[in-house]
């Protein structure tokens, strides 16, 4: 059954891909259609979002932008679709009829040289766009060590929440912050560590960025998690959150030594910190 839909998926994705090329060509104001994002690098699967991109002539790039519903419309039906909320940025995020996530992107034809891009498969050029579609695109390490930095810090001065949730007895929002701090933050910082880029990707995509090893580790503190909310049990959930306390712990470590920062926290800070949860939780 799951082989089955994984080769339904590509099947209609390859079908996505051939109208967003017919789209190209029968619209004048598009100047070229490529991919980025994982199809582009090759580290796709059958359900991976289709990150597209059309090159506009810059004369006609408002008439197409104030037209994009219709042409999205014109590739496929969409269910729902929203502008992006970047500022700047000029693109469409839709989840269309046959299941498929597509977020297209419209560029001006004459700015496409102004990035770098990690990586770009080039679907169709109707003029002279493909040479200047430059990939060699480098993480900023200076920049995300900085702000990796500040997530450590933002995540131990919230790090009393738990308690405050599991003494009001709040269990649903106590496990939606447990499972987040496993599979959004631990995981983010163990993909960071295989690849300082991995730090712009979707949160949804960490699992599948990490270490056979690091897999197992978070699906090993998940499960646990799982358990302890399950059965409502404050005393398993106490050995598995300090577990996870000192993954973040270890994971940060390593992150920051991954990007050449120091470590923003000193150890005797982070073994009170451990002290006071371990006291206050309770029994």
């Amino acid at each position: 059954m799951t082989e089955n839909h994984a080769r339904e998926m590509v099947l209609r994705r390859e079908a996505l891909l051939d109208r967003l090329i017919e789209v190209a060509k029968g619209d004048d104001r598009i100047r070229a259609c490529w991919l980025q994002g994982s199809l582009a690098r090759g580290d796709h699967d059958a359900y991976s979002d289709v990150d597209a991109y059309y090159a506009v002539d810059d004369a006609k790039f408002e008439d197409a932008w104030k037209e994009r519903g219709a042409i999205l419309a014109g590739i496929a039906r969409p269910l729902a679709w929203s502008d992006a909320t970047t500022p700047g940025l000029k693109a469409v995020h839709s989840l269309l009829e046959s299941g498929l996530k597509l977020d297209l992107f419209f560029e001006p034809a004459s700015k496409l040289e102004q990035q770098k891009r990690p990586a770009v498969y080039l679907l169709y050029d109707c003029g002279d766009c493909a040479p200047r579609l430059l990939d060699g695109w480098e993480a900023p390490v200076g920049t995300i060590a900085h702000i990796v930095s500040i997530i450590i810090k933002m995540t131990r001065q919230g790090a009393t929440w738990p308690l405050r949730l599991l003494h009001r007895d709040q269990w649903s929002t106590l496990a939606m912050m447990e499972l987040d701090l496993i599979n959004a933050q631990v995981a983010q910082l163990m993909a960071i560590q295989n690849n300082p880029g991995h730090f712009y990707m979707n949160a949804f995509s960490y699992y599948r960025l990490l270490t056979p090893q690091q897999r197992a580790e978070i699906d090993r503190l998940t499960h646990r998690a799982l358990f302890a909310v399950t059965h409502r049990d404050g005393i398993a959930l106490k050995e598995v959150h300090l577990d996870v306390y000192d993954a973040l712990i270890r994971e940060g470590k390593a992150a920051c030594a991954a990007l050449g920062a120091p470590y923003p926290l000193n150890d005797g800070d982070e073994r009170d910190l451990r002290a006071l949860i371990d006291k206050e939780w309770g029994g």
